[in-house]
């Protein structure tokens, strides 16, 4: 199963079992129901038992605690859903602390996935490499993107 979505929030890549997603600027109701809607239709059809991330949270603007419980919310679904392994989360390092605490205390509120912060995208790669996960195809997708 793939996902290619591009919008002025999200970018979102779903190759195989691993998920990445790029959020962008502040998100608002109308784009974290595209989220939840997103995650909803995904979890109707994927064919894999286990599933990790990759959230590049480089470009957000922290929302509302009210929508980062949504947000929650539609993560949860997934981890009940599947075997929600590993979110590997990339954050700028200047807002490393309140992002970090803001993750840990809305979006992965409750859920059972190991959650590692990383500086770079390659980092959090070779950590779902060293997990067992296929990156090949976001590799090359991300490859294209920085040029």
């Amino acid at each position: 199963m793939e996902i290619k979505i591009d919008t002025s929030d999200f970018c979102i890549r779903l190759h195989k079992d691993v998920a990445y997603l790029k959020v962008k600027g502040m998100q608002d109701q109308e784009a974290v129901d595209f989220f939840i809607k997103t995650i909803d239709e995904m979890l109707e059809e994927y064919p894999h038992d286990h599933f990790s991330s990759i959230c590049d949270l480089t470009e957000l603007i922290l929302s509302s605690p009210k929508l980062a419980r949504q947000v929650n919310e539609a993560i949860k679904r997934i981890s009940n859903s599947l075997h929600y392994e590993y979110n590997a989360v990339i954050i700028q390092p200047r807002f490393l602390q309140i992002v970090q605490a803001y993750i840990f205390s809305f979006y992965m509120n409750n859920t059972n996935v190991q959650t590692q912060v990383f500086r770079d995208v390659p980092k959090a790669i070779r950590w779902l490499d060293e997990k067992g996960y296929q990156t090949d195809e976001l590799k090359e997708f991300l490859m294209i993107q920085s040029n």
